[in-house]
């Protein structure tokens, strides 16, 4: 008998559903449970296995597994597992193959067609990097869809809407949110706007929150274990899906206990409901945020909304549905199992695309009542009209899977893992198609470089541990801090987008699907139809400097590009946890792409290079000439000057660090002890502040002369340009001035009296503002560059040390060293609209350009506190 296949590759598990005749069930996959753990797992003896098979072997081995790394797909760093990289295409491949061969097995035969599923929020180029996946599991021609676009079809399946109903679906999964507006008409469904998602928030983040709890709770003892002792990862291991089953527990329970067992020491943490809503409020509110913008784009009133329809297991946590009730006032539909609606609606899918009533040209099956929206995305995609005599390709072909003959059930055999590339070569490129018409189990040959798509050439390739992290002392979305309130939407990163337009695929895509869910499949009556459209390092010292000198090179040869697009900033940002930074983590700075940053380690004469896409450290460069300080990017983002002195005032340099080779080339000789210098825009020149002897040192960054030593007020801290370069700016420490300095004539215009001990300032990136800290004063002061007059003071924390701007003007973060928080500040109100708490000793804040996330360097801790500062 003939079956129809729906596959969701999650975040966090897999689930499977099959359609024959009028029904459409699950597959049961997991050992216990429906679905299976989206684990894998790299055996002694090189196999991969997926699933509960692998969950059982990572709590005594942790190095070798990788989880939550869909997440990954685009991020050219592989994923590690036993010392070996994997591209994160080959893993999601052998998490599909392995459900395909057990599907295979219990059912007799293949699925006359397959459906697979990816978020609403994917760009063309993960979309395209995700058609790559079925290749790996010996697949060939499936259809996909995005998963609200499934949740929809299983929903229509099961209800019957009327003309003209709307609804939204709100899709809230382990790792990433979905929001899509969808209405009935006498043709079908269309889907409305333009869906939008937040890539990076799910249910593996609230884990994290309650893991967070843990350490707060107990004093920070998880931030005190030796990461490097076996017995410590296997603890944490355990103590992560003891995390996972509280969250479970506290939908249905109004508090519950975690068991935590670490190294010499047992005790137990109380949570309650009410502590977890406070945790994951603000990420709840940044969903709701990214809804309503879903609903502006649809042109769609939540009153006229019929329900909201909750998908992913996430969405079963009772603050979802409530806080959707409360912000929009319509009522929200959870299915009785939420995890398998998109998997369900595959299935369902898969059955109309297998059950074509006939064939178009091509041998694509034709379907009637084709309807989408006119998004901007879709313009010129597919018309109304002519989507009547399109249609997804029926009876998928499989290709081989060529399994070795003994591998025990769960194990995937894959040629050999990706291979890093030597100086000057290329990676090697992505795999064939595998031949239509073969059958799995059946030899197929040598595979052909299965596991080798990697980066592109030119992209980092430096291998990335995906095994446990350490800890800060703060929890993340800790209890306390108000919600972010979400602004305009924020734009896609490069080579992302939202919707359901855009993208590749060419002809191995369905332009559309529409699914005859009532006639084909015979569940509910009336004529229902579904519109779909085309688819688009180590963290540790011992790090060789040049483990990420492929991705710095990167980094500088695109650093001349457009800029990325800029989020809005929130006036509440979020936290997000804490990452290892180095000891002591001192002065940070992003790099102009904003794929690393750069933390000055003063006691180990280091600086740490963390990769932003996965937040570790991936290279520890030495400084031979003496502690760094500060660190001040060239524009292009080739050179890093770092200013280097000691404390008995005995070295005073500038250190020239490559990015390209993460190397230091050059050293510079200044009068005293050099503070945060600047380079003018054009690059040419680089303008050191000399602490001790009140002067500005500027050099040539073509020879590295001092040109000239510019005598300033005393103690010159920090100095920046302005955004035209015409200005410089410079808070002089003891004289409690800023000065004016012009740059032309490199001469001093004015001073302006500010509080006292000015110790940083920033120049506004789109306003006639300079906004300094007073570190004496624990004040800010607001200076308007037009008049060189103060329009404001304002008080934050104790001993503000550093200030900052979002890349969009909107907000200024001051990290109050003494008080252990970060302040943000309004342009528009000159008010504190937050005080964050962070690590203890915050120097300074780091923004990435997209202005979607922060670094809080910590002194004290050895960390950085990242923060959301685009709410989600």
């Amino acid at each position: 008998m003939g079956y129809n296949l729906g596959v969701d590759l999650g975040t966090t598990f897999v689930a499977a559903a099959v359609a024959r005749d009028a029904r459409v069930e699950m597959f049961t996959l997991g050992d216990r449970t429906v679905v299976t753990p989206a684990v894998v797992f790299l055996r002694e003896d090189g196999n991969l296995v997926t699933g509960d098979a692998a969950n059982r072997r990572a709590v005594s081995n942790p190095d070798r597994v990788a989880r939550e790394f869909k997440r990954r797909l685009g991020d050219p760093t592989p994923v590690v597992l036993g010392g070996s990289p994997y591209a994160v295409t080959t893993l999601l491949g052998t998490l599909l193959g392995d459900v395909l061969t057990r599907v295979t097995e219990t059912e007799g035969g293949k699925p006359e067609s397959v459906v697979l599923t990816h978020p609403a929020n994917w760009g063309p180029f993960r979309r395209e990097l995700f058609e790559e996946v079925p290749q790996f599991a010996g697949l060939t021609g499936p259809e996909t869809v995005t998963e609200p676009e499934a949740a929809a079809a299983h929903y229509a399946a099961s209800r019957h809407l009327a003309d003209g109903e709307v609804i939204a679906v709100y899709d809230l999964g382990g790792g990433t949110f979905d929001a899509t507006v969808l209405r009935k008409h006498p043709g079908g469904i269309e889907i409305l706007g333009s869906p939008e998602g937040i890539e990076r928030l799910g249910g593996v983040d609230f884990d994290e929150a309650i893991l967070s709890h843990v350490n707060f709770s107990s004093g920070g003892a998880l931030a005190e274990l030796d990461m490097g002792d076996p017995q410590t990862a296997i603890a944490l291991a355990r103590l992560r899906q003891d995390c996972v089953l509280a969250k479970e527990a506290l939908s249905i329970d109004s508090e519950t206990t975690i068991p935590v067992f670490l190294p010499g020491r047992h005790f137990d943490v109380r949570i309650t409901r009410g502590e977890f809503e406070d945790m994951i409020r603000a990420p709840i509110e940044s969903t709701i945020g990214t809804l309503s913008r879903t609903l502006r784009s649809a042109q769609v009133e939540p009153a006229n909304l019929s329900a909201v329809l909750l998908v992913g297991g996430s969405s079963r946590i009772p603050l979802v549905s409530r806080m959707i009730s409360e912000e929009l006032g319509r009522p929200t539909v959870v299915d009785a199992h939420p995890k398998y609606a998109v998997a369900l609606g595959a299935a369902t899918l898969a059955a109309a695309s297998a059950s074509g009533a006939g064939r178009g040209a091509g041998g694509a099956v034709a379907w009637p009542g084709v309807s989408i929206s006119a998004a901007p995305e879709q313009s010129g995609a597919l018309s109304a009209a002519g989507a009547a005599g399109m249609g997804a390709a029926a009876g998928a072909a499989f290709g081989a899977r060529g399994a070795a003959a003994g591998t025990p059930p769960g194990a995937a055999t894959l040629p050999p893992p990706v291979q890093q590339p030597g100086p000057g070569q290329q990676p090697t490129p992505p795999p064939q198609p595998v031949p239509a018409g073969s059958g799995w189990g059946a030899p197929a040959g040598p595979p052909q470089h299965a596991a080798q798509a990697g980066p592109p050439p030119g992209q980092n390739m430096a291998p990335q541990n995906s095994g446990p992290q350490n800890l800060g002392p703060q929890s993340q979305f800790r209890p306390g801090v108000a919600p972010g309130t979400p602004s305009s939407p924020p734009p896609s990163a490069p080579g992302t987008g939202n919707g359901s337009g855009g993208g590749g695929g060419g002809n191995r895509k369905v332009l559309a699907i529409v699914a005859a869910v009532v006639v084909l499949l015979g569940l509910v009556g009336g004529g229902v139809w579904l519109g779909v459209s085309k688819l688009g390092g180590s963290s540790g010292g011992g790090t060789s400097p040049t483990a990420t000198a492929a991705a710095d090179a990167t980094d500088a040869a695109t650093a001349t590009q457009a800029p990325p697009s800029i989020s809005a900033a929130v006036p509440v940002p979020s936290l997000a946890g804490t990452i290892p930074g180095g000891k002591p983590a001192g002065f940070a700075v992003a790099s102009p792409s904003g794929r690393q940053i750069y933390v000055a380690n003063r006691a180990t004469k280091t600086v740490t290079v963390i990769d932003t896409s996965v937040n570790k450290i991936t290279a520890t460069i030495p400084v031979d000439a003496g502690p760094p300080q500060y660190l001040a990017f060239a524009p292009d983002g080739k050179k890093i000057y770092v200013s280097v002195w000691d404390d008995a005032r005995t070295i005073a340099d500038v250190a020239v660090l490559d990015t390209t080779t993460n190397s230091i080339v050059a050293d510079i000789k200044v009068n005293t002890r050099p503070f945060l210098a600047a380079v003018t825009p054009d690059g040419s020149k680089l303008w050191v502040p000399n602490h001790d002897s009140g002067s500005i040192s500027i050099i040539n960054t073509s020879d590295y002369k001092v040109e000239k030593d510019l005598a300033v007020a005393a103690n010159p801290h920090w100095i920046e340009f302005s955004t035209d370069g015409t200005k410089a700016y410079t808070a002089n420490h003891e004289s409690n001035v800023v000065s004016v300095l012009d740059v032309a004539s490199e001469s001093v215009i004015t001073t302006i009296a500010v509080d006292k001990s000015p110790h940083s300032l920033a120049v506004n990136p789109d306003r006639p503002l300079v906004a300094n800290v007073n570190y004496d004063s624990n004040t800010v002061t607001m200076i308007d560059t037009d008049t060189n007059a103060v329009t404001a003071r304002i008080p934050v924390g104790k001993n503000p040390q550093e200030i900052t701007w979002s890349p969009d003007g909107r907000f200024c973060y001051v990290a109050n060293v003494t008080d252990n928080t970060v302040s943000v500040i309004s342009a528009d109100s000159n008010t504190v609209t937050a005080t964050l708490p962070v690590g203890n000793g915050p120097t300074s804040v780091a923004v990435l350009p997209d202005g979607r996330t922060g670094y809080v360097t910590n002194l004290n801790d050895g960390t950085l506190t990242v923060l959301n500062l685009a709410g989600g």
